[in-house]
């Protein structure tokens, strides 16, 4: 699965991490972001602050906009209240 097609961006993160073979740690390492944050994100628990938005955002080569726009977009619920 092409992590851009997930369901979730946590388990995107999930995805992208084991495609490229990283432990946790060592994934958040290169997202510059620390563990705890990463972890909470690819858990999909919460929301993640927009600082580490942006960062993982830069990880999966995406721009923070696409993360929030494929992820974070309500769109969905809001037609469904109609």
């Amino acid at each position: 699965m092409n992590y851009k097609d997930a369901a979730t961006l946590g388990q995107a993160v999930k995805t992208w991490r084991e495609d490229h073979h990283y432990r946790m740690g060592d994934a958040a390492k290169v997202a510059n972001i620390p563990y705890a944050s990463f972890q909470r994100i690819e858990y999909d628990q919460g929301n993640p602050r927009i600082k580490n938005l942006a960062l993982i955002a830069r990880a999966l080569d995406m721009s923070t906009d696409e993360v929030i726009a494929r992820w974070f977009n309500d769109d969905d619920d809001k037609q469904k209240d109609q």
